[in-house]
C-alpha cells in the first residue's frame, strides 16, 4: 500500500465529525502535550500508539477502520491492518 500519505491523513482528520476531532485533539493533547494533527504531519508512524494511549485500543482500532473506509472511498484501497501498520511503523514513511 503506497497510496496513504500525510496529506490524506490530514484530509480524513479535517473531514471527520467535529465531535470526533475534538475528542482526539484534546485527549491526545492531554496525554502527549501536542495535538493529534502534529503526529499526523511530523510523526505519522506514532499515530496508532498515540491513539491507543489517549483513547484505548478498541477506539484506536475503530478509528483505524474509519480511516480505512474513508481512504477506500477516496481511491486508496487500504485495509484496516495496512492502515494500522502504516500508523505504527517508521519504515513506511519516507524521510
Amino acid at each position: 500500500m503506497t497510496c496513504l500519505t500525510k496529506e490524506l491523513l490530514l484530509r480524513f482528520f479535517a473531514e471527520a465529525p467535529v465531535s470526533l476531532r475534538a475528542l482526539m485533539h484534546y485527549r491526545v493533547l492531554a496525554a502527549f502535550g501536542k495535538p493529534f494533527d502534529y503526529f499526523l504531519v511530523e510523526e505519522p508512524w506514532r499515530a496508532y500508539e498515540v491513539l491507543e494511549k489517549a483513547l484505548g485500543r478498541h477506539n484506536a482500532d475503530l478509528i483505524t477502520r474509519a480511516i480505512s473506509d474513508w481512504l477506500r472511498k477516496n481511491g486508496c484501497p487500504a485495509s484496516p491492518a495496512e492502515v494500522k501498520k502504516a500508523l505504527s511503523e517508521r519504515s513506511y514513511w519516507p524521510k
